[in-house]
Formats: structure tokens, C-alpha cells, sequence
């Protein structure tokens, strides 16, 4: 199973801000979400991403110019092999800033232009003197190596038929713009009345027409590519997510349905089960958010009154194997099976079957006698991951064939590398999961960080050969470092993040 092809993410860096824009979509974040990353935890972020394959990692806000260690997170990023771009209001961006910013490598500035109207501009942005600072701003941009693109939300359907978005256009360009990025209203922040916008009656086609011909090869819509007049496909749907101040990961800051936390877990398994979810899968390939049957089905009964909505991933089912009893330090080892086999069915057949995959969590897997029935009772269609610590493999020589009959993706295995320091402990390891490769499926490998650093290294040297295809370190929840404190028992993880994977 191939890792999950993440090119783009979009990392708020904080939720402050100098301005009061009318159509804000994070300004009801600052006051419910004031926390903002570590340069620590950025790292552990980068590191996820770089072995994920990603390739532009775009620094949101807020205003993330408002951060004093901005510059070094663009070296740190840059460092890791990304493209890296800045969204920014131009405010603090003079010629010693844009200097900085340039030094530290950074590709490409998005900076935010309401109209070429300077009180217009500044009413929209609710601060005097803004469209002077913005304008500076692009045209210290445009003599630098870095590229700089536009962006604009204009809000009403005058602005188009009324010329306002031709004479914008002539003067960007004229300023140094390259392209201009055309954001089109949300509902999300300030901007949450779809219906109240000229856009959610689908005249977008009309309103481009407007658009003097010598423009259009200089706008895109909301995505590089997106020429104007083509509807814009959804990114977060296959290539794209979005990181909150907080670490809160969303499929992006218009559709902020939180499925899990950067500090906590690795990036790529919340991009898995994000893009396994039905509420991010519906709607094509189009954005849901602009979707006004979506919002009234979907959204809107979650509560309007919140700036994000914590999602459930309803497709973990606790299957209630027993626990082996090799597992030094846990209060779970050795703990018979807790469920019978109706309740663990009765959990699947309440999984939403638009579900791409379902995880089967508590105890090792491998140990449930029943196993191979219950996996015979999951939906049509849905990819399959299981937890085992590998100490004990059923002897039936067809359970191997049976168990390959059904499309597991991958089998997790918690190992003791904690125990490698000791005489036999590396080597019992190793010969665990060589044990699990006998079943001919990927398997993800979850170590505990705190194991020696030899160990670390020669499994990471062995992995390829020995069928693994990811190794994840993670450290175990400081609360209660003994109960549930590995992943195959619970979900208290304290954090987990993705350490090696192999190379298509």
C-alpha cells in the first residue's frame, strides 16, 4: 500500500492578525484556538511530509509574517526539500523583510489585494492604510527572485459587471503581479451565507464573461491550473490538507472538519483517514463547500455557531482480542477476549458504507480465533487494517491464504524494541516480524521511541527485506504511561510520527 500521495499542505503558522478583513474565514479561530506550533513540532511536521512525498508546503494564517521565527521555518522547510510559499496581507513586508524572505528561500508570496481602490481595499480590510502597505509590498516582491500572486475575494456581482475587476486587473499587473488567484466566497468564517453571494447561484460563467479577454490568461481559480471559466476540482480530496495553528488537521480551511492532531499522530495517517471519510468523499470532485445542498445536509445540522467541528472516524471498530501476555509494563498483557463476536459485527454493520477502509483496534488481532469470520462480515469495498504484536501466529497453514483472501492493506505491529538493549531482545524482534511477513502483507511498524538507537537503525536497514513498509516511533501517553500505552491496545498514544517508508 503505496503511502498516500500528499503534494500540497497548508500549515497555519498562527491566528493573529493585524486586520479585521469582512470576509475572514479564520477570524473566529483567535479566540477559541489562541495556541500556535512549536518550532519543535514544525520539525516532527516536516519530517512527516518529506518521507510522504510532499512538495509545496504553504505557510498560512492569521498573518504568519506576525511570527518571529518566520525565516526559519522557511529555511527548515526549504532544507526538507519543499517549495515553499507564504499567504500574507503585505503589512509588515518592506524592503528589509521581503529581503529576508527571499534569503531564507522562500518561492512564492500570495499577497492578499481587495480592489484597486485604496478606501476600498481598506474598508474591506478594516484597517487604514493597508492597501498602501500591500501595494508596497507587491512591488518589492515583483523585483525579487521570488514569484508573487494575487489574491482576491470580491464579493459582489457589481464587480464584475460594473468593471471593477478589469481596472484591478490592469493595475496588479502593472505593479509586478504575475498571476492573480480568484477566491471565490466560502462558507466558512465571515463568509458563511452561500446563499447571500452572487456564486451559489452558479453565475460564475457570467460574471467571468465580464472579464476583458487580455486578463484571463492572468487569473486562475482558487488552484494553479484552474483556468477561468473551468470549475476548480477539489485538491483536498486527493493531494491536499490543511494544518490548523493548533495542529488540528482539516481537509482544507474552508471545509474545517478536524479528523485528527499533527502533535499527537503522523500527518499520513490523518490523511488516510481523512480521505476515507464520506463527508469529505461526497460531491465529486467539486468543492462541497460551495455546494448549498451539502452545507444544509451536512454542515449547517453541526452547529453554525463554530468556527471547525470535530469529526469522529466512525470506521475504528474495537474488535476485543485478547492480549498477549509477553508485553512487559502493560496492565492490558494477557487479558482474555472482551467482545464477543456479535457486538464487533454489530459495530461493522453501523459502519457507513461509503467508508474506503475500517481499522480494527484492541488487543492483537491474530489471537481472536474468530477472526477470519469477522473479517468476512466487512462491507464490499473497504480496505482493511489490522494490530498484532506478532508473538503468536495461528499454526493452521491455511489461515495464511484465507486471511490473503480479503483485502487487508496492511497489518500494524507493535514491537518491544524497549526490550532490544537486552540479550536475545533485538534479535526476538526481528524474528516477529519476519514471522508476520509470512503472511504476504505490508506491515506497518509502530517502535517505541525510547528504544536504544541501535535498534532503531537496524531495523530501519532491514525493513525493506523484511516486508515492512513504514516504521512509526511514538512515544506513550504521560498520563497513563502503563494502561493502553501501546497502539494495538487503545488509541492512547502520546505521539506517533512517521520515521522511514519504503520507495515505490
Amino acid at each position: 500500500m503505496a503511502l498516500p500521495l500528499i503534494k500540497v499542505v497548508q500549515l497555519t503558522l498562527t491566528n493573529r492578525c493585524q486586520l479585521s478583513c469582512q470576509h475572514c474565514g479564520v477570524a473566529e479561530l483567535r479566540n477559541v484556538m489562541p495556541g500556535e506550533l512549536t518550532l519543535e513540532q514544525i520539525d516532527d511536521v516536516f519530517r512527516d511530509l518529506r518521507l510522504a512525498g510532499c512538495l509545496v508546503v504553504d505557510l498560512f494564517g492569521g498573518e504568519p509574517t506576525l511570527r518571529k521565527d518566520l525565516f526559519e521555518i522557511i529555511r527548515r522547510g526549504k532544507a526538507s526539500g519543499f517549495m515553499m510559499s507564504l499567504e500574507t496581507n503585505g503589512w509588515l513586508l518592506d524592503g528589509a523583510f521581503v529581503r529576508e524572505l527571499e534569503a531564507a528561500g522562500l518561492n512564492q508570496i500570495y499577497l492578499s489585494l481587495d480592489d484597486s481602490r485604496p478606501e476600498e481595499h481598506d474598508r474591506r480590510r478594516g484597517r487604514a492604510g493597508s492597501f498602501e502597505r500591500a501595494v508596497r509590498a507587491l512591488e518589492l516582491g515583483a523585483a525579487t527572485s521570488m514569484a508573487v500572486h494575487v489574491s482576491i475575494v470580491p464579493q459582489t456581482a457589481e464587480f464584475f459587471t460594473g468593471g471593477a475587476m478589469n481596472r484591478f486587473m490592469a493595475f496588479v499587473l502593472a505593479k509586478g503581479a504575475e498571476k492573480v488567484r480568484l477566491l471565490l466566497p466560502r462558507f466558512s468564517g465571515r463568509s458563511a451565507h452561500p446563499d447571500g453571494t452572487p456564486f451559489a447561484a452558479r453565475r460564475e460563467r457570467d460574471l467571468f464573461a465580464c472579464i476583458a479577454p487580455e486578463y484571463a490568461p492572468h487569473i486562475y481559480v482558487h488552484t494553479p491550473g484552474t483556468p477561468l471559466g473551468e470549475t476548480n476540482k477539489c485538491t483536498a480530496k486527493n493531494i491536499f490538507c490543511h494544518i490548523m495553528s493548533n495542529g488540528w488537521i482539516a481537509p482544507c480551511p474552508y471545509l474545517p472538519l478536524v479528523f485528527g492532531d499533527a502533535t499527537r499522530e503522523s500527518v499520513v495517517e490523518v490523511f488516510e483517514r481523512m480521505q476515507s471519510h464520506p463527508l469529505v468523499r461526497l460531491g465529486g470532485d467539486t468543492c462541497p463547500m460551495r455546494n448549498p445542498d451539502y452545507i444544509e445536509e451536512h454542515i449547517r445540522p453541526m452547529g453554525t455557531g463554530r468556527p471547525f467541528y470535530p469529526v469522529a472516524s466512525k470506521n475504528q471498530v474495537d474488535l476485543g482480542a485478547p492480549c498477549p501476555p509477553d508485553c512487559r509494563g502493560c496492565d492490558a498483557a494477557g487479558r482474555p477476549s472482551r467482545r464477543p463476536a456479535e457486538a464487533v459485527i454489530r459495530d461493522l454493520q453501523a459502519v457507513d458504507p461509503n467508508y474506503r477502509s475500517i481499522e480494527f483496534y484492541g488487543g492483537d488481532a491474530l489471537l481472536r480465533a474468530d477472526l477470519i469470520g469477522i473479517l468476512g462480515r466487512v462491507p464490499p469495498g473497504m480496505d482493511i487494517r489490522l494490530w498484532t504484536t506478532g508473538s503468536w501466529l495461528p499454526e493452521d497453514p491455511g489461515f495464511r491464504e484465507q486471511l490473503r483472501s480479503f483485502p487487508v492493506r496492511a497489518i500494524r505491529v507493535m514491537m518491544p524494541l524497549g526490550e532490544a538493549g537486552t540479550p536475545g531482545g533485538l534479535g526476538d524482534a526481528l524474528g516477529r516480524i519476519r514471522a508476520v511477513q509470512g503472511l504476504g502483507i505490508p506491515i506497518h511498524l509502530y517502535a517505541p521511541a525510547d528504544a536504544p538507537a541501535e535498534a532503531h537503525r537496524i531495523v530501519a536497514e532491514n525493513a525493506a527485506r523484511l516486508g515492512v513498509e513504514r516504521i512509526y516511533l511514538f512515544r506513550r501517553d504521560p498520563v497513563s504511561p502503563l494502561s493502553n500505552a501501546v497502539a494495538c491496545f487503545g488509541r492512547a498514544l502520546g505521539r506517533a510520527r512517521l520515521a522511514w517508508a519504503a520507495r515505490p
